[in-house]
């Protein structure tokens, strides 16, 4: 016999509140089919657990509940439903955060924030913007364990996979000015590319991540012998450039690093420019990054290091310093800092380094749900634009929300920081209004 709805929602509210990790999970496991509900475990650390305020709607197969967050003063609404009364699952199960003010928002994130940073999960810099004003920043933690210098809204960290899109402002101006095909294949630029079926993969595919491409073999812990010896973009693609596509190029979306470290290569062959040096003078310079670039390891000094546990691998934090590439790549690696990433927005925006048509092309979702032209989209009920990354020793968030004229600059040199502080500050700033 199913339980009832009530033990159901009592079940949750005692596993949520004791922080078990191994409770909650028995939980999610048991009644929602999902034995790892990470979003969840970090949602009971980061609200301290919740207190009833009151018991909005119950019948046998619905219920609505009040919640208070006991770490910062605000609500939040659990909806449990059941197809029919027999069923010992829920169709549904959400819990909803209400929504704040703009400080408010700020101010839940900011304690989040506070607490990452009292166990060492966050060190890095917060940034909102709302219209051209001044934007609200603050930054925790130090550029590295062994000094005492603060990291600031000006210090740069890596971007990760928000890098892509510099790399795809660099071949969307380049088909502004007619040198590049979106629809052409990209051995019309790499004419010496060495598998010819690769090679017939589109530049829209590329950037829509429907290629087949595969990863660039010098990311992963384990990929250690290739970072020793491989630097240059030329040198990744001879180590990846005889295999074929993975699946029929424009059947399915496939997260590729390569795809943009091909989409690189197209920018220095058409450009006459190494890549580097066209971000800097056609990106970086106009939008005004001066905290921008992409430094190789002998050259990381005024940047902020990195330290992660190889999420969850190590039981303590370990300098990410080993396990960088030599140099960042057009599929990420480079560094900003938060001050250079509101440039980098608002350059966008203004127009000053993609018309307005190509910005809409490029944050428009294609045959890719969640994706543009290098660009990460969500085109829902609000429309959001930008891009996420992260890897060892670093996380970022960077999104603009035109509907609402705000930038949100999430840059962290802990393991998935900015996952958990852009969603503190993105339900509560487009949560439930009643």
């Amino acid at each position: 016999m199913a339980a009832p709805i009530d033990v159901i929602f009592r079940k949750w509210l005692t596993a949520f509140n004791s922080g078990d990790k191994a409770a909650i999970r028995a939980f999610y496991g048991t009644y929602l089919d999902d034995p790892d509900p990470a979003y969840a475990l970090d949602t009971a650390e980061d609200t301290c657990g919740f207190d009833v305020v009151r018991t909005e709607e119950q019948t046998p197969l619905a219920m609505r509940v009040l919640l208070a967050e006991r770490c910062f003063p605000t609500l939040q609404r659990l909806t449990i439903e059941f197809a029919a009364k027999d069923d010992a699952k829920p169709k549904t199960f959400k819990l909803k955060s209400f929504a704040l003010s703009n400080q408010g928002a700020i101010d839940a994130m900011t304690g989040t924030a506070d607490r990452l940073a009292a166990r060492d999960k966050f060190a890095g810099s917060l940034l909102v913007a709302h219209g051209d004003g001044l934007a609200w920043s603050q930054s925790w933690g130090q550029l590295d364990k062994t000094t005492k210098a603060p990291i600031t809204p000006d210090t740069p960290m890596f971007l990760a996979s928000a890098g892509k899109m510099f790399t795809a402002v660099a071949v969307l101006q380049l088909v502004q000015k007619g040198k590049v095909d979106l629809e052409a294949p990209f051995g019309r630029y790499l004419t010496d590319y060495p598998n010819k079926d690769m090679a017939k993969v589109t530049i829209r595919q590329l950037l829509q991540h429907r290629a087949g491409t595969g990863d660039i073999g010098v990311l992963a812990r384990d990929e250690g012998d290739n970072r020793a010896r491989i630097r240059t973009i030329d040198e990744i693609i001879a180590l990846n450039g005889a295999r074929a596509p993975l699946f029929p190029p424009g059947s399915k979306t496939d997260y590729s690093n390569y795809g943009f470290l091909l989409l690189g290569a197209v920018v220095e062959r058409v450009s006459g420019e190494s890549y580097y040096e066209y971000v800097e003078r056609h990106i970086f310079t106009p939008a005004g990054m001066a905290n921008a670039g992409f430094p190789d390891r002998d050259h990381l000094a005024g940047v902020a290091t990195g330290y992660t546990t190889f999420f969850g691998e190590e039981p303590e934090l370990i300098s990410n310093v080993d396990v960088l590439p030599w140099r960042g790549t057009p599929a990420g690696g480079g560094v900003a800092s938060a001050n250079d990433m509101l440039k980098f927005f608002r350059a966008l925006t203004a127009g000053k380094l993609l018309s307005r048509e190509m910005l809409r092309l490029a944050t428009t979702v294609g045959d890719t749900p969640w994706y543009g032209l290098g660009f990460v989209v969500d085109s829902g009920t609000r429309s959001q634009w930008g891009h996420g990354g992260t890897s060892y020793g670093m996380d970022v968030a960077a999104y603009s929300y035109p509907e609402n004229d705000t930038i949100y600059v999430c840059l962290a040199t802990r393991d998935m920081a900015c996952n958990r502080l852009f969603f503190a500050w993105h339900h509560r700033t487009f949560g439930l209004t009643k």
